[in-house]
Parts: C-alpha cells; sequence; structure tokens
C-alpha cells in the first residue's frame, strides 16, 4: 500500500548564503552552473529517516546531506524560492519534526497507554502524500497505493514504516547517534553504533580504569 519509490534531483553542487527571510537566517542554493541528477535516496539508504534526524541542524551538516541525498525542496523550478523554503530553520524544524514522529512511533509500540494520553488527541500530520487507484496487472484487480511525492514527507514515511514494522531506534551510548535494532539491523543487545564506538568506549574505559589505578 505505501511506496517509497521517489526520484529526487540532487544537484553537483549546493552553497549557503544568507535567505530570503526570516532576516538573519542562512540558507541552501543550488549552485551557479550546478547539473541535476535524479536518484532514489529512500531505497539507496533504508535508514534514511536517522541520518536526517541525527543532523545537528549547522550549516555544515545539513549542507553535507544535501550534496548527499537533495535538498529539502525541489530547487528545480523558478517559483521556488530556496532563500524561503531551504533556510536553515526550516530544515531544523523538519529535523526535529522527524524526532518527534520517531519518539510517537517508539512509545506508541513499547507503552501504547502512556503514548494515547501524550498523543491519542493529537494526530501527526505526515504531508506532501498523494493517494493513487493503481492497475498493476490485467489479471488483479486495482488497488489503492500512497506515495511520497516529496523528500520530507518520504523520510517521514520511512520513519513510521521502519518503527512501526518492528525497528527500534537506540542511541549510542558513546556518542549521540541514533540507530536501529531489530529485524534486519543491529542485534536487539547493542548499545553502540558501530564498531569503531564500541572501540572507542571499552578502549576510554581502560584508560579511565588505569589513571585510577596509579592515582
Amino acid at each position: 500500500m505505501f511506496e517509497l519509490d521517489l526520484e529526487w534531483p540532487v544537484a553537483t553542487e549546493y552553497v549557503v548564503r544568507a535567505a530570503t527571510r526570516p532576516r538573519g537566517d542562512r540558507a541552501i542554493y543550488v549552485g551557479k552552473n550546478a547539473a541535476y541528477t535524479l536518484r532514489k535516496p529512500l531505497e539507496e539508504n533504508p535508514k534514511l529517516y536517522l541520518e536526517f534526524a541525527n543532523l545537528d541542524g549547522s550549516e555544515s551538516a545539513c549542507l553535507k546531506f544535501a550534496h548527499s541525498y537533495g535538498a529539502i525542496s525541489d530547487l528545480r523550478y523558478p517559483l521556488q524560492d530556496p532563500g524561503t523554503l531551504d533556510s536553515l530553520s526550516q530544515w531544523r524544524g523538519h529535523i526535529q519534526n522527524i524526532r518527534d514522529i520517531i519518539k510517537l512511533c517508539e512509545l506508541g509500540r513499547a507503552r501504547p497507554s502512556e503514548a494515547f494520553r501524550l498523543f491519542g488527541k493529537r494526530d501527526k500530520l505526515l504531508g506532501g502524500l498523494q493517494a493513487y487507484v493503481s492497475m498493476e496487472s490485467p489479471r488483479f484487480p486495482p488497488t489503492l497505493k500512497i506515495r511520497c511525492e516529496d523528500l520530507v514527507p518520504g523520510i517521514e514515511l520511512q520513519a513510521v514504516q521502519s518503527i512501526l514494522g518492528g525497528r527500534t531506534t537506540v542511541q549510542c551510548i558513546e556518542c549521540p547517534r541514533w540507530f536501529e535494532i531489530g529485524a534486519g539491523a543491529r542485534r536487539s543487545q547493542s548499545k553502540f553504533c558501530s564498531t569503531r564506538c564500541k572501540d572507542k568506549h571499552h578502549n576510554r574505559l581502560k584508560a579511565e580504569a588505569k589513571r585510577s589505578r596509579h592515582a
């Protein structure tokens, strides 16, 4: 029923300069002589929602994400004003929204009664989704399909599908990054997002123990 088959334009160059509004903000623009390629970021990275949620909202982090997966709005069209739509304040708002969706879905799976108490009367709107009646085969009747039309709604839908489908997001005990555990992800006992963090954590504990012995 839900499809993440989104093609999204990624420019060969993005730059950051003053935003149109709000005044004093910065925004991501397409470079002057940049070309576009169409990519499928949600297929390329099944954990894109976690990568987006882990952004700190800084200029460098958002710019790096844009170079990998595209801006948060389709900037190919003249009527799209990147100085407003792709301002860093817009990026930070979307990042927080993805974090809120993760929190709602995680809490809803683990403690439904508490989630209902906190969120039951306030449905979370997923924007940018379109419903289609789709004929996919001459042998079967039409089916209902829901597709995302833009990158951010696609990231939202990916988060909901992943978490409600049985995966859990936890925070690495060594760094602030979130990562998935469960079916198709890291083991449910995992406490680290990577082997690098695991080694760093244990090496730090060894160093601290050594210093305490010689104190």
